[in-house]
């Protein structure tokens, strides 16, 4: 099934009982932050229904007790993480409709959801059909049949962009990713700033290929939140990247930007304006932040990898000990 036919199947069985309450998403580390955008877009925009993020583990120790036959669960695993799958089944046994985004047609996640979205993934992923594009799909899709969204055909025609901005943002970016790799092979520690939509780029920076991947800490840092004690440990050494995101917190990561050209040194700066982001309608390119920057940053560590002869796909742990 397509998407919109997904929404508006789960729409007929949401209203027959009352009419939807709650959307959650619920995933792991990279899924997690790949549906954030799905998230951020309900939370923002949603005037009759609650939208909530959830790792999956907590999801299943500390479930919302208004989980029930009115709300929708978007759920969100490449393969089959355990604790995701157990998400989806605790989900429709409370009666919820549960959606499961999967990478492949065969995995557990495909065998239990009620519905399932198969995206692209891999070496030749479609970024208009990965994980992040697909969620905002299902966020657009919920907002246009159950509210009647006005921004639906705007939003609708920026999935049609949104291959090229990625193809030309990854050209952009290769001076970018080459002095980066350069300058900070060596170094141990980063701070990567965001807010609003771009916040999941900072975390899956931070944590999937900064740290999962390469083995250096890095803080994923909220720009808002920069000002209230962070910035005390800000100097000259620290390397720092910004990502400055396009629409209604593009503000606050100006803030940052204007005190960090004044007493740091180390910064990367990567604007989602300069990617060519603004090729989408301004009432609706902020949803869409995330979805063209994932991509050019993971181009930015892999080129770091590169350098240090340490691959992307090198663990330690995962996958290999008991966790």
């Amino acid at each position: 099934m397509q998407v919109k036919d997904i929404i508006r199947d789960a729409k007929g069985k949401i209203d027959h009982v009352g009419g939807l309450k709650h959307v959650y998403f619920v995933a792991c580390g990279g899924s997690q932050a790949a549906i954030f955008c799905g998230h951020y877009l309900l939370n923002k925009e949603a005037t009759t229904f609650g939208s909530s993020i959830y790792n999956s583990s907590e999801f299943l120790n500390a479930t919302p007790a208004m989980l029930d036959k009115r709300c929708i669960v978007v759920l969100c695993s490449l393969n089959a993480t355990a604790e995701t799958v157990e998400a989806v089944k605790l989900s429709r046994e409370k009666g919820a409709i549960t959606i499961a985004m999967t990478g492949f047609p065969d995995t557990e996640m495909a065998k239990n959801g009620e519905y399932v979205v198969v995206y692209s993934n891999g070496d030749e992923q479609i970024y208009s059909q990965s994980n992040q594009s697909n969620a905002l799909r299902i966020g657009f899709e919920i907002l246009h049949q159950f509210e009647n969204y006005p921004k639906y055909e705007a939003a609708i025609d920026s999935f049609t962009k949104i291959d090229q901005i990625v193809a030309n943002g990854k050209k952009y970016i290769e001076r970018i990713a080459n002095d980066f790799a350069k300058e900070y092979k060596d170094d141990e520690t980063f701070y990567v700033m965001a807010s609003g939509p771009m916040y999941s780029t900072a975390y899956t920076m931070s944590y999937c290929h900064l740290m999962e991947m390469q083995w250096k800490h890095a803080i994923p840092m909220h720009s808002g939140e920069y000002f209230h004690g962070p910035f005390e440990t800000t100097d000259k050494n620290l390397p720092i990247i910004l990502f400055v995101s396009e629409g209604s917190t593009r503000q606050l990561d100006e803030r940052a930007l204007t005190f960090l050209n004044k007493y740091a040194d180390r910064v990367t700066v990567i604007d989602a304006k300069e990617l060519g982001v603004n090729i989408i309608d301004d009432r609706v390119v902020e949803f869409f932040n995330s979805v063209i920057m994932i991509p050019i940053e993971r181009n930015i560590v892999s080129r770091m990898a590169e350098i240090r002869n340490h691959s992307m796909d090198m663990r330690r742990y995962m996958w290999k000990v008991e966790y």
